[in-house]
């Protein structure tokens, strides 16, 4: 298998952690100025990150959850979903929460500081001429970085903006990167669903591996804030190379969780029920943190897919969800077809 990727993004560090769980034998490339072109052609033009390569001949995959849900059907011994299927709904659903929420906390300081962004910036301008962070470069090359520069810094400004992580939305973010980093603490006990990795706990993963542990910044405000989650990283990469591990029993899981993902799952839950809103009446416009975002279709087509999971439960693993999480306002979104 071949992964294609950029060392900033957080979903492809997801994926990579995702491979390196389930055992797979893979090997990650850079998705550069040269194989671009043939990259996206085996995707059917998709120019996102990241992409995997199967390696059998079978279609390519895109996108990091679709990546780990594909890898734990061809390797279900080390699968990153339980087979409670009840238990398996709250993983996709904290897994939809980091994607989709979480992701505001870990740009919050490439939204916060140009230092950061030139930082970030200038890796994947690298990694477009193929080389990683702290490769020695030619003044030529130093020359393409440079130009390179100004459009990448747009792109990260542009997507801090459509998240709502800008003007007053940087510190509600902050605020939500203080209150899930606390609530983490005791989420995750070893990993968020027992002893064993998730496809949430990859997604966490991704966000501390390119994002809140490697930025200078970022990793001096968890350093300071927040060190346990320097621990669990560096404890969540050890299980990932080595497997095993139990999963916790769906009672349970959901009662340690209820903090998190409970109550308004720190604004996740009235943010979906608003963009489902937006994308249903037509203004395509919605409020993230006092600030004016577009609402995203793919969000709710990721909503959309996990309630048709919910819809396919049997009788007895429904009641069993509603049991542990009926009185989660963001189960009630998710249920809604």
């Amino acid at each position: 298998m071949t992964l294609y990727g950029t060392d900033p993004s957080f979903y492809t560090r997801k994926a990579w952690l995702s491979l390196t769980a389930v055992g797979a034998d893979f090997a990650y490339q850079l998705k550069t100025h040269a194989n671009k072109a043939a990259v996206e052609a085996a995707v059917n033009g998709y120019h996102r990150f990241p992409v995997l390569d199967p390696g059998d001949g079978s279609a390519w995959i895109v996108d990091s959850t679709r990546i780990g849900l594909a890898l734990s059907q061809r390797f279900p011994a080390r699968s990153l979903l339980p087979d409670d299927p009840a238990l398996a709904i709250l993983v996709r659903i904290a897994d939809d929460w980091m994607d989709e929420w979480f992701l505001r906390a870990a740009i919050l300081f490439r939204a916060k500081s140009e230092a950061t962004r030139h930082f970030v910036a200038r890796v994947g301008a690298l990694n477009l001429m193929g080389y990683h962070e702290g490769t020695a470069i030619t003044a030529d090359e130093e020359a393409l970085v440079a130009r390179a520069l100004p459009g990448i810094d747009r792109f990260f400004l542009d997507s801090c903006a459509t998240n709502g992580v800008v003007g007053c939305g940087i510190a509600a973010t902050e605020a939500l990167l203080a209150r899930a980093a606390a609530l983490l603490g005791s989420a995750l006990a070893p990993f968020l669903f027992g002893s064993r990795l998730s496809l949430a706990d990859a997604a966490l993963w991704g966000f501390l591996d390119s994002g809140l542990l490697w930025e200078p910044e970022a990793r001096a405000w968890v350093d300071a804030h927040a060190p346990h989650l320097v621990e669990w990283h560096a404890r969540a990469l050890d299980q990932a190379r080595t497997g095993g591990g139990e999963w916790a029993h769906l009672e349970t899981a959901a009662a340690r969780l209820a903090p998190l993902l409970g109550g308004d799952a720190l604004g996740f839950s009235p943010f979906l029920a608003a963009n489902r809103a937006a994308l249903e009446d037509g203004t395509r416009r919605l409020l993230v943190a006092g600030v004016e975002v577009p609402a995203r279709g793919f969000t709710e087509k990721c909503r959309a897919g996990i309630a048709r999971e919910i819809a396919a439960l049997a009788p007895a693993d429904r009641a069993r969800l509603e049991a542990a999480a009926g009185d989660w306002p963001l189960l009630a979104v998710y249920r809604e077809p």
